[in-house]
């Protein structure tokens, strides 16, 4: 007769199995001594990460409502292919496409608004031509805010126009007072009602001239937000953040940060100029820097962790973001901080 020894695991496992089923049996015993306390946990051990991962701040966070709204990529009736990004990254971007044949529209390099190109409309007495972006969410009975920049020559109207609908009247338009361009870029304001709902909506800037071939428009930038946007960012984000009770915020990440540029998101946000975050593969449109990160602090009160490029970066540029920041207004970085608005470190 032949005996097989048995398994050592299977027997230490059935022991350890026995143990728990006994141990759950019996009852523990706990006793809390609240006169014994120690020192209040830091509020700085609970925070957030922000980071611009594609369109994560950029759509998410701000109210900024258009994509590309300084004009990163030419304008064409077939937008060009974007790089590849995390699989996970909001649908594609929302392109700019012509209002009219495609040759009326042209990309100047010569004389960029800001980054590398400015949409030249050429326009003529007989048509309407210009540019327009769909894909815009409205609500019946809000309304929308926003700038657009623009230089013109002489005999051009441009109107701006805010469309829910294919009935003539589900329109608004904004028509530019030709008297107030000049031969220089000058911001005139946008305000729109919806009134009605659509997840198609769209922006609509033409013009048109007063002779055949007479007359063209640039456009620097174009801006459109919810109006009950809180200081650039989206209220109902804001209210949703508050709910958090956070002790710091970390920004601006994260991969993003070892490419990222603070001077180029910092001053006038339509002069900031777009860029291809190579980190991410997404168009950055340096909307949100270091003035509109403190701002959010500021409106959720916590206290900012500010991050800098230790990539593509050196300790020169990381001197001169805590000189911005921290800095009097008598320092170089302190006096341009001022300048932007922001008089106080």
């Amino acid at each position: 007769m032949h005996w097989k020894a048995k398994n050592p695991i299977r027997v230490l496992l059935a022991l350890l199995f026995t143990t728990l089923s006994s141990a759950q049996t019996q009852p523990v015993h706990a006793t809390i001594d609240a006169s014994k306390t120690s020192a209040p946990i830091s509020k700085y051990i609970y925070g957030q990460f922000l980071e611009h991962i594609g369109g994560i701040v950029n759509n998410n966070i701000w109210a900024e409502m258009l994509d590309d709204r300084k004009f990163y990529f030419p304008i064409t009736s077939h937008p060009p292919a974007e790089p590849a990004g995390p699989p996970w990254r909001r649908t594609a971007l929302r392109h700019w496409t012509p209002i009219g044949a495609d040759e009326f529209v042209t990309m100047d390099a010569d004389h960029p608004y800001t980054g590398e190109h400015t949409p030249l409309v050429k326009l003529s007495s007989n048509e309407t031509h210009g540019i327009q972006q769909a894909g815009l969410a409205v609500r019946k009975g809000k309304s929308y805010t926003g700038r657009i920049v623009l230089i013109a020559g002489s005999g051009t109207a441009v109107k701006v126009s805010l469309i829910w609908g294919n009935a003539a009247s589900d329109r608004q338009t904004v028509a530019i007072n030709i008297n107030k361009i000049y031969s220089q870029y000058r911001t005139f304001p946008l305000n729109f009602q919806a009134q009605g709902d659509s997840d198609d909506a769209r922006l609509e800037i033409v013009g048109t001239g007063s002779g055949f071939f007479s007359g063209s428009f640039h456009i620097g930038a174009v801006s459109l937000m919810p109006a009950d946007n809180i200081q650039g960012f989206r209220a109902e984000v804001i209210a949703a953040l508050k709910q958090l009770h956070s002790g710091v915020y970390r920004f601006p990440g994260g991969n993003f940060v070892s490419a990222h540029e603070w001077r180029d998101a910092v001053g006038d946000p339509d002069k900031r100029p777009p860029i291809m975050d190579p980190v991410w593969h997404a168009v950055q449109p340096n909307d949100v820097g270091t003035d509109e990160f403190l701002t959010l602090c500021r409106l959720l009160d916590v206290e900012p962790y500010i991050t800098v490029n230790a990539g593509f970066g050196d300790a020169w540029s990381a001197a001169e973001l805590v000189e911005y920041t921290n800095g009097a207004v008598t320092t170089p970085m302190g006096k341009w901080r001022a300048a932007n608005g922001h008089p106080q470190p």
